[in-house]
């Protein structure tokens, strides 16, 4: 297997942080729903839909061989 250029090692950092940033916002959506739910609000709060939100934002800029995966849960 040939080596990667820098091109496509570039390519691969900038998926992963892509990946990264949209599990990090769904455990953010998934820690603040927990939250919410234990003090009894059963509503979506400011809170949630900014965060879920954020999830929506998250995955759009996710490459497109990535959107099915987190569909499914990535």
């Amino acid at each position: 297997m040939p080596k990667p250029t820098r091109e496509e090692l570039a390519l691969y950092a900038d998926e992963n942080r892509l990946v990264a940033a949209y599990q990090r916002a769904k455990a953010a959506l998934a820690e603040n729903t927990a939250r919410e739910a234990a003090a009894g609000i059963t509503h979506e709060t400011p809170e949630y839909q900014r965060l879920n939100q954020a999830v929506i934002d998250a995955e759009r800029q996710l490459p497109k061989r990535f959107k099915k995966a987190a569909k499914r849960g990535l």
